[in-house]
């Protein structure tokens, strides 16, 4: 059925196409049209296709801006490529970062309140879902707008250069359009498209807890905002998952880890309990489990279970992949050992070209983070590594030998 239905398209789609075009010569649009793509250059056409992208880009990352206001929650930063929109305590600057070229795309970074309940959080992520979904939906709204005013203007229009430009504006922004269109519904492991994460909002409470975690970090008040809500809210999502070596369960599990060691959080025994069925061979195949490998390290130190912290940092070592990066691995080996009382660290430490910050580099304007790493290269309290030595089961055993 489907391959008629394809057959019968092909068959009409050059019938459609040929009247199209009899119709715009016989009224002189066509002509109109060609003449002005004849008054633009060749030099032209790279700049037009710049300036369609940005207006595109801003046109869908303004969705996302207007959708988080509308709902009342503040913007901390916008970007733009490498343009960068930021707001700290002071108001809002502008600075250019040539490295964020890499994101080929832009990003809005909103400034969340207090999240202290389960009504707050819930009213979180329905502002997520709406501000994620109304960029996508804007954007499909301003590809429609500039194909109508593009045939507008070839009616009622009769500047050869504007037609020219309007013409390759309206291309452009009909491909990047339909390209950003396909980049929604794409996803991979740390990426995921406006419509899928518009989805995972609603039906994967995982995801959605680490997306709010994540974001509320960035907030202007965060240390004043802190509560131990998003703590006990990962707990209890944790206690009801099967663990496994899934992203956002390694987010989550990494974020309650870090409240233990750093936050002196209370110990959940049943969560103990998974996670030490979790560290007996913990995945360590990408930069989220390998910190997760090593932050269990710290945690079994700081609960004074120091073998199983001295064992699992040993296994990390022969297990760790030779493809991971050389200094990322590093960093966390030595920042675990000065950490756990291995070997003291502090000259490698204090080195910034030795600590490796990930991808936190992409948010440098809102947050710095080597200074969010500092706190964790604090030592933990010292604990005392020792067993005991039966002399007497020795001195049996060896007599028994001789014997």
């Amino acid at each position: 059925m489907i391959k008629k239905y394809k057959i019968i398209v092909l068959i009409i789609l050059p019938f459609l196409m040929g009247y199209l075009y009899t119709s715009m010569v016989y009224q002189g649009i066509w002509f109109k049209l060609t003449d002005g793509l004849s008054e633009l250059k060749l030099i032209h056409y790279p700049f037009i296709l710049i300036l369609t992208f940005y207006v595109t880009l801003t046109i869908h990352e303004l969705g996302h801006f207007f959708a988080f206001l509308v709902q009342g929650i503040s913007i901390r930063a916008l970007y733009l490529t490498i343009f960068v929109f930021y707001k700290d305590k002071e108001g809002w600057h502008f600075t250019i970062k040539p490295k964020l070229w890499v994101l080929g795309g832009g990003l809005v970074i909103p400034d969340l309140p207090l999240i202290d309940h389960d009504d707050d959080y819930e009213s979180i992520k329905k502002i997520f879902s709406k501000s994620l979904i109304a960029a996508p939906i804007v954007t499909i709204l301003f590809m429609v707008m500039v194909g109508l005013t593009f045939i507008i203007s070839l009616l009622w229009v009769d500047s050869s250069v504007w037609i020219g430009f309007y013409a390759l504006f309206t291309l452009f922004t009909i491909i990047l359009s339909s390209l950003y269109i396909y980049t929604f519904k794409l996803s991979a492991q740390s990426f995921y498209g406006d419509f899928i994460a518009f989805r995972k909002m609603k039906t994967d409470e995982p995801f959605a807890l680490a997306q709010v975690i994540q974001y509320a970090m960035f907030s202007l008040n965060y240390e004043e905002n802190q509560s131990h809500y998003l703590i006990d809210k990962t707990k209890e999502i944790l206690k009801n998952l099967q663990l496994s070596s899934n992203l956002f369960h390694v987010i989550l599990l990494t974020h309650y880890i870090d409240s233990i060691i750093r936050s002196s959080q209370d110990i959940d025994l049943i969560l103990h309990e998974k996670i030490k069925n979790y560290a007996r061979k913990p995945s360590l195949r990408d930069e989220h489990h390998l910190l997760l490998a090593y932050e269990l390290c710290a945690y079994f130190y700081k609960l004074k279970d120091v073998e199983r912290a001295y064992q699992l940092f040993f296994d990390i070592q022969s297990r760790a992949s030779d493809k991971l990066d050389i200094k990322m691995k590093n960093y966390l080996k030595y920042r675990t050992m000065h950490i756990i009382h291995l070997e003291d660290q502090s000259s490698f430490l204090s080195k910034t070209e030795n600590i490796y910050i990930g991808n936190s580099w992409i948010f440098e304007a809102v947050s710095d983070p080597y200074e969010l790493l500092e706190e964790q290269h604090q030592k933990l309290p010292f604990v005392e590594y020792k067993t005991d030595v039966h002399f007497e089961e020795i001195a049996s055993s060896s007599e028994q030998k001789s014997d």
